[in-house]
């Protein structure tokens, strides 16, 4: 009799648990890791710091955008979800703010709010950069580089 009780409840706990760990998943938020970086882009001197960041300066040369010099100021993978922002404190005293919109297919779309200056939404995938203007610093103006983690 005792067994059967057990057996009962234990039957029962486990029929709740089915039921509900949908409701669970769902309660949990969706997250999205983004490497987070801020490039200062002048035209004072030609450096290119580091190596990494001919690329940015070929595609920015290739938009008619004539910076000769990029220095990364700071590099942060982030998990940014839809719940609340993601801050990315920007050097020119600016918060910049990520929030994830959705996630789909490997694809999230990241709402970016800079401050004074825009907010927009961009379709981040598997590879490849998103590239947004941060406001000016120093005689140059930064820029928020937006990747998937390097793996």
């Amino acid at each position: 009799m005792r067994t059967q009780r057990h057996t009962l409840a234990l039957l029962a706990l486990l029929s709740l648990g089915v039921t509900l760990s949908p409701l669970a998943a769902q309660a949990q938020e969706q997250k999205v890791q983004i490497q987070a970086q801020v490039v200062l882009a002048s035209n004072k001197g030609d450096t290119v710091d580091p190596p990494e960041l001919a690329q940015m300066k070929e595609t920015f040369r290739k938009q008619n955008f004539s910076f000769t010099s990029f220095k990364r100021l700071s590099l942060d993978t982030l998990d940014v979800g839809a719940q609340k922002p993601t801050e990315v404190r920007l050097p020119n005293g600016v918060n910049a703010s990520l929030q994830l919109l959705a996630l789909k297919d490997g694809i999230a779309t990241v709402r970016v709010v800079i401050p004074n200056l825009s907010s927009v939404d961009v379709e981040l995938g598997r590879q490849g950069s998103v590239y947004q203007k941060a406001g000016k610093h120093v005689g140059g103006e930064l820029v928020l580089v937006l990747s998937p983690p390097a793996k």
